[in-house]
């Protein structure tokens, strides 16, 4: 447990709170992860939300603005500012939908892919958060509960 975590923890004890609530656990979790995430897109000039939307892009596949704000948990004029500074960065490229003019949609350019893989091959093996204490057994449960939480 980080410092951080310890102080955090002994406050809520003191206030009589469930430190082991799970809803409190996993925001505890995902917060250490996006600081991890932080440090990876600062080593790119990103932001975190920036390096997050391109490992949200699907790279096979354009996807609509208004799906990328609602993964992102953002309205969208948050994430036309995100979109306009990967534009600069040639990750992405954005053009009208085929089937919809009214909708833009975003897909990874090459450059984009590249650092896509790139943060993925860092995430996984930086474990971020760290989960090297968990069983094979174990990381596979999380996992399949996980994704369960996400569906």
């Amino acid at each position: 447990m980080s410092s951080i975590d310890l102080v955090v923890y002994n406050i809520l004890k003191t206030m009589g709170e469930d430190t082991n609530n799970l809803s409190w656990l996993l925001l505890r979790v995902s917060l250490r992860a996006k600081k991890g995430l932080i440090k990876l897109a600062e080593a790119y000039d990103l932001t975190a939300m920036q390096a997050f939307a391109v490992c949200l892009l699907n790279p096979k596949s354009p996807m609509p603005m208004h799906s990328i704000s609602e993964m992102l948990v953002c309205d969208a004029s948050n994430v036309t500012g995100i979109v306009d500074r990967l534009l600069a960065g040639k990750y992405i490229e954005r053009k009208e939908s085929d089937t919809d003019r009214r909708v833009n949609t975003i897909s990874l350019t090459k450059k984009g892919r590249e650092l896509r893989s790139k943060f993925f091959q860092k995430i996984i093996a930086d474990h971020l958060p760290t989960v090297e204490k968990l069983s094979a057994e174990e990381k596979e449960t999380l996992t399949n509960l996980l994704i369960k939480i996400l569906a």
